[in-house]
């Protein structure tokens, strides 16, 4: 007994371009990268950013392969670590402006002082 190919072949597949046969892609555009706020998180918090940043790498690729809910789940994954990672960014911000701040006040008042004599 031998198995050959089907009578007819397989046929198209459908009309779907990549992916899982039989999986349509979902209608609209594929999920934010928020690759912006993981890049400014790298200058925040190095090892989010840099993490958050490989999630939201992957979101084009795997929705280019078909991959919709791991596409969705990538970009959950950056937008969550993105978030943390920029609001360590603007911590460190205002971290160094206040310190500067202090810095020219401290040395400012040191001048003035100075400057009486």
């Amino acid at each position: 007994m031998s198995y050959g190919p089907p009578p007819g072949g397989y046929g198209p597949p459908g009309g779907v371009t990549g992916g899982h046969p039989g999986m349509r892609p979902p209608p609209g555009e594929p999920p934010k990268t928020y690759t912006w706020m993981n890049v400014l998180g790298i200058f925040g918090c190095t090892i989010l950013g840099v993490i958050g940043l490989v999630f939201s790498l992957q979101v084009n690729s795997k929705w280019q392969m078909g991959d919709y809910a791991g596409a969705q789940s990538a970009s959950d994954t950056a937008r969550i670590l993105g978030i943390i990672s920029l609001i360590c960014f603007i911590v460190m911000v205002l971290f160094w402006i206040v310190y500067i701040g202090i810095f020219v006040l401290y040395f400012g008042f040191a001048f003035m002082a100075y400057s009486t004599y």
